[in-house]
């Protein structure tokens, strides 16, 4: 038997390695005929044995002698974090292949090829195959493509209007002075030490999607409106502020629902490799855990949806007041007799509409991508401020220019964001973004029932077969001192990272590189400002919406943590609103430093010298360098992944 067994299992083997060698060897006549510099893998590092004997079989890979080898860096899937630019400066070019037993990949750097990509939609579509975990309530804008990606599109755009966004401006408003009276409580002229801030910001972006996304209103642990009411399961039913209706969640819920979608973004990674069914039984703390999140924020996301839609029926909802209210809208709209369109026959057909469970996947990836991309940048700029104190009191100066000694009850949306956007705070924002966009690369194809697609490089044609996945590299390409003007390191003997661009200063945050012209006060100039529309016929430039001409602006295809064209990011403006609007409400009227407590005691602080305090100073930010370097990871974006910065 024992025998039996064993010759399967070789002969299954035998069969796996033949067949990758086959697979490699076709591949990699394909990748020849291309044209481009070519680097081969022998399996794939998507390859699901591979990811999951990794962890065991890398100190002993490490030891062998071809680590410093380029294609032993890109056996790893995060790979373009940890390498940025170096393995493109290491080819001397800025768009390779890589070839292994599963596929082809083309990898780009370069900001005119990226243009070319971003232009062509159709050409170039998202791999929606690798979007799965996106769909776990439903089809979405996010994870569809062709015409069906044009149906969610058009539904789902006109909720990001100029009225969500001062709603998304006073709602931050509101949770990040909550946010900060948390962490003074009533004092206002001490130092304290923050250890949470990531989490604190992570609910702060929360609370605001939540709002703006469902008509939800959550509080700050603590903090309560007037008047408001504490329901069975501890939560605070929730108050319109126009209309002063009452949310209230069931009372059966086990978790709460803040509570529901961290753990169930946490434990995600669960129900990308196993069925959810699955999860249920298996005898394992953490899949349960995923199962039970996975349940438990259906069940809020069917109760937002089953309310609004109610309202909607009822015409109780006012139309603009979230986004659900939206999409629901349109759906229930479209649905309606009087909107049915006649055919040739004389036969009436309704208007396409968004079914009940796309209108949930949609509220879903809204929810998603409005909390996490948000709470990271806010989180990631309040460190750079801290490891740049010389930036972070321009930004102050900045803030004092724009809103002078007015309180923030009366900081309005379209007399201050403009101001904001075009000044210092704008700057750290795209600075922020350019050194940690949302996700690290973003995804593209050519479909393997398309014909070759040509691609432009430095004047000569290439041709990228079907079947391909291309990877725009959106960190490379924010750090190609091709496409960005430089300067010298600050520390040569120090390099931020310890292989990309160590003779430049593109691997630091430096927000200034932003700023072109200052008058004689450091103020930004605005005299040649313009508006710059995103519509389906205009894709989105570089810089965004509303920029003045005295930013950087970067040529097409090199700055892209929205991504560009008309895949760009529905949600960029709201996220820009939420995330300068924290930064404003947090650094107007406080500073924000790293806590060198750990590196000595009170006593020793304050009995050193200024170079022993400058000692403790450089160690704390050193480590702090390191975690961003080193601990970050991704499952949907960006995010510190182990450890985290004291402030």
């Amino acid at each position: 038997m024992l025998l039996v067994l064993f010759s399967t299992l070789s002969a299954s083997v035998l069969i796996y390695v033949l067949n990758s060698c086959w697979c490699l060897y076709r591949n990699l006549a394909t990748a020849k005929a291309v044209g481009l510099p070519y680097v081969v893998l022998p399996w794939d590092n998507l390859n699901l044995p591979w990811l999951l004997t990794r962890p065991l079989l890398l100190p002993y890979l490490k030891r062998l002698p071809f680590t410093d080898t380029i294609w032993y860096a890109l056996l790893s899937v995060d790979w373009p974090w940890q390498q940025q630019y170096t393995v493109f400066h290491r080819l001397g070019c800025d768009n390779f292949l890589l070839v292994s037993p599963a596929r082809t990949y083309v990898f780009t750097a370069d900001a005119a090829v990226i243009d070319q990509i971003t232009r062509r939609r159709n050409d170039f579509p998202k791999p929606i195959e690798i979007y799965g975990s996106l769909d776990l309530y439903g089809k979405n804008v996010v994870t569809t493509e062709g015409n069906l990606w044009k149906h969610h599109r058009k539904t789902v755009s006109p909720p990001f209007n100029e009225k969500n966004n001062r709603m998304v401006w006073h709602e931050t408003i509101r949770q990040a002075q909550s946010m900060v009276k948390g962490w003074m409580g009533d004092q206002t002229q001490c130092s304290l030490a923050v250890n949470t801030l990531a989490q604190d910001c992570m609910r702060l972006s929360l609370h605001v999607i939540s709002h703006a996304g469902f008509g939800v209103h959550l509080n700050w642990p603590g903090a309560k409106i007037e008047g408001q009411q504490q329901l069975a399961n501890g939560h605070l039913a929730a108050t319109d502020e126009e209309d002063h209706q009452e949310y209230q969640f069931a009372s059966d819920h086990i978790m709460s629902y803040t509570d529901a979608l961290h753990a169930l973004l946490k434990n995600v990674i669960w129900m990308l490799v196993l069925p959810i069914p699955l999860l249920k039984v298996l005898p394992f703390k953490r899949t349960k855990r995923a199962y039970e999140s996975y349940v438990e924020w259906g069940k809020y996301l069917r109760e937002l949806f089953t309310n609004k839609r109610d309202d909607i029926a009822t015409s109780d909802a006012k139309q603009g007041m979230d986004l659900m209210a939206y999409l629901l809208n349109s759906s229930s709209i479209a649905r309606e007799p009087t909107f049915l369109s006649s055919t040739s026959d004389d036969q009436t057909q309704p208007k396409p509409a968004l079914s009940d469970t796309e209108v949930m996947g949609n509220a879903f990836v809204f929810l998603l991508a409005g909390h996490e991309t948000a709470a990271n940048s806010i989180h990631f700029s309040c460190l750079y401020l801290a490891l740049h104190p010389a930036s972070q009191r321009r930004l102050q100066m900045s803030l004092d220019r724009a809103f002078g000694s007015r309180p923030v009850s009366e900081w309005d949306y379209d007399r201050d964001f403009n101001s904001l956007f075009s000044g210092m705070a704008g700057a750290v924002l795209a600075e922020e973004l350019r050194l940690i966009p949302p996700v690290p690369a973003i995804p593209k194809c050519v479909p393997s029932n398309s014909s070759p697609q040509t691609l432009v490089i430095d004047g000569k044609k290439f041709y990228i077969p079907p079947a391909t996945y291309v990877q725009l590299i959106s960190v490379a390409v924010h750090r190609n001192p091709k496409l960005w003007p430089t300067g010298p390191p600050s520390d040569w003997e120090k390099p931020i990272h310890p292989t990309s661009n160590t003779d430049n200063d593109l691997e630091e945050f430096k927000p200034e590189r932003w700023l072109l012209r200052e008058d004689s006060k450091g103020a930004t100039s605005d005299a040649d400002a313009t508006t710059t529309e995103h519509t389906e016929d205009a894709p989105n430039t570089a810089t965004g919406t509303n920029v003045s001409h005295a930013f950087h602006r970067p040529p097409r295809g090199a700055y892209i943590p929205f991504s560009e064209g008309y895949r760009a990011c529905l949600g960029r403006r709201f996220a820009q609103v939420e995330i300068l609007v924290a930064l404003a409400v947090i650094f107007k009227h406080y500073s924000v430093e790293l806590d060198v407590s750990e590196y000595g005691t009170d006593e020793e602080l304050e009995s050193i010298s200024a170079a022993g305090k400058k000692d403790f100073w450089d160690k704390a930010a050193g480590d702090a360098r390191t975690l961003l370097r080193e601990k970050m990871g991704m499952v949907f974006t960006m995010q510190l992944r182990e450890g985290k910065v004291p402030v």
